[in-house]
C-alpha cells in the first residue's frame, strides 16, 4: 500500500504543522509522519500551508461557459429575465465550440481552484434539445477521479412557455442526469403549481433530487418557497431540494427572515449562496443558526449574459464576506466553511472534516491564517481527490 504523506501542513489553518497521511483514498493518520516509509512511499513537505477539505461548488453552469473561446463584446443592457433568455439564444446560435470542450475548459480551472464536488445546471430546451446534456455526460465521464460532477437537467427557458421541455427533461433523467431543475414557476411560466407538477412528478419517477432556481421577490418569492416545501414534506422528500438565487431571501423584513428560516430548515431545503452583484447576501449565518442547509455557488461562467464567473470558490467566499462588510475572524472563517464542510452537507460528498477515516478530498495553500486568505484568495499549492494530487500550482497534473 502506497502512501503520500503531506508534510509540515497546519489542519485548518490553526496549530503547529503536522503530517497528514493518506492512502486509498482516505486519510489514514492526522499528527507525526509515518515512521516506516517505503520506496512506493512519497512525501510533499509544504512548508506550513494550510491544508483544507477540498471546496465544493453547489450551483455552477459549465455547460454555457465561454472559457477560451475568444473574448466577445457584450452589449445587452437591460437586467431581464427577457433579455437573458435572448442571450441564452444567440449564444446557442452561434457558439460551434462543443459544450464539452468549453465546459471542461472552464471545470478543469474549478478544480485547478479547488472544487472537488460540483454541482452544475445543464440547459434543456427545444432550441437544443438534449445536445449541452450530452455534452456534460461526455465531460463527467473525462473528468472522473477529478471532481465529482452533479449534472442537472435545467429548463432555462420554462418549461410550460416552451412545449416539448417536459419531455426533453424526462429524457435527460432517464440517460442518467443527476437531478431536475426548475425556474421561476410563477414568474416564467406562469403557473406555479402545473410547473411544481411536473418538477416533482418527474423527481419522483426517477427518485432524483430537485434544484430550483427561485428568482420570484418578496411575498411572490416567499409563497412559492411555502408551495415548494409543502410538496417535499408531502413526498417525504427532505434533504433532497435545493434552491439557488433565491431572491426572496435578499432583504427580507426580520418577520419574513425568521418565517422562510423556519420553513426551510423543517423541509430540510438546502440553499446554495450565488453572492449576485446586483443583490445583497442574504443573512446567511441567522439562516445557518436556524438550521438551514447552505453552500457556495460560483454560479456564471462567463457566458454572453455575463463576462463574470472564474468557478473559484475561495473568491466566492471573499465577495460574499466583502457583501457581508464581514471583519471578525469568526464571520471570515463561517464564509470558508460554507465553501467547504457546510456545502459538502448540501451535495451529499463523503466526509472531509480532515479526520482519521475521511476521504481525501484536499486543498493545500499558503497563508497564515483562514480570515487572511478569505480576504485575499492565493493561488492553491495541491489539489487532492480522493487521495490522488490533481492539480498543483493553479493547472491540472497531466
Amino acid at each position: 500500500m502506497s502512501r503520500i504523506v503531506l508534510s509540515n501542513v497546519r489542519v485548518n489553518g490553526v496549530g503547529d504543522p503536522q503530517a497528514v497521511t493518506v492512502a486509498n483514498g482516505r486519510i489514514v493518520s492526522v499528527g507525526a509522519a509515518p515512521t516506516d516509509l517505503g520506496p512506493a512511499d512519497r512525501v510533499e513537505d509544504l512548508g506550513g500551508q494550510i491544508v483544507l477539505p477540498g471546496f465544493v461548488d453547489g450551483h455552477a453552469h459549465a455547460d454555457k461557459s465561454l472559457w477560451g473561446e475568444p473574448w466577445i463584446r457584450r452589449t445587452s443592457e437591460p437586467i431581464t429575465m427577457d433579455q437573458m433568455f435572448d442571450d441564452m439564444l444567440q449564444q446557442w446560435a452561434e457558439t460551434t465550440t462543443p459544450v464539452a470542450k468549453r465546459a471542461r475548459a472552464f471545470l478543469d480551472k474549478c478544480v485547478a481552484y479547488g472544487s472537488t464536488s460540483i454541482r452544475t445546471f445543464v440547459d434543456v430546451a427545444p432550441e437544443i434539445g438534449l445536445d449541452g446534456i450530452q455534452g456534460m455526460f461526455q465531460v463527467r465521464e473525462e473528468m472522473t477521479g477529478l471532481t465529482d460532477l452533479q449534472i442537472v437537467a435545467f429548463p432555462q427557458l420554462g418549461i410550460l412557455r416552451k412545449p416539448g421541455t417536459a419531455e426533453l427533461l424526462e429524457e435527460a433523467l432517464r440517460l442518467g442526469a443527476d437531478a431536475v431543475g426548475g425556474l421561476d414557476p410563477a414568474g416564467v411560466d406562469g403557473d406555479a403549481a402545473r410547473q411544481l407538477d411536473i418538477v416533482f412528478g418527474l423527481a419522483e419517477r426517477y427518485q432524483v433530487s430537485v434544484d430550483f432556481h427561485a428568482h420570484e421577490s418578496g411575498e411572490l418569492g416567499i409563497w412559492l418557497i411555502e408551495r415548494i416545501a409543502e410538496r417535499v414534506k408531502a413526498l417525504g422528500m427532505q434533504g433532497k431540494v435545493s434552491l439557488c438565487d433565491v431572491f426572496s431571501l435578499a432583504e427580507p423584513t426580520p418577520a419574513q427572515l425568521a418565517h422562510l428560516g423556519s420553513v426551510l430548515a423543517e423541509a430540510d431545503i438546502a440553499v446554495a449562496v450565488g453572492v449576485h452583484g446586483l443583490l445583497p447576501v442574504p443573512d446567511v449565518k441567522a439562516l445557518h443558526a436556524m438550521g438551514v442547509r447552505m453552500c457556495l455557488g460560483s454560479d456564471s461562467a462567463r457566458s454572453r449574459w455575463s463576462p463574470w464567473g472564474e468557478g473559484d470558490i475561495l473568491a466566492r467566499a471573499m465577495f460574499m464576506a466583502y457583501k457581508r462588510y464581514w471583519r471578525t475572524d469568526d464571520d471570515l472563517e463561517f464564509a470558508l466553511s460554507m465553501g467547504t464542510t457546510l456545502g459538502r452537507a448540501v451535495l451529499g460528498a463523503p466526509r472531509c472534516d480532515l479526520k482519521e477515516g475521511d476521504v481525501a478530498d484536499l486543498v493545500v495553500l499558503p497563508g497564515e491564517a483562514l480570515g487572511e486568505i478569505v480576504v485575499t484568495p492565493p493561488e492553491r499549492t495541491l489539489v487532492m481527490k480522493d487521495g490522488r494530487v490533481v492539480a498543483r500550482s493553479g493547472a491540472l497534473v497531466p
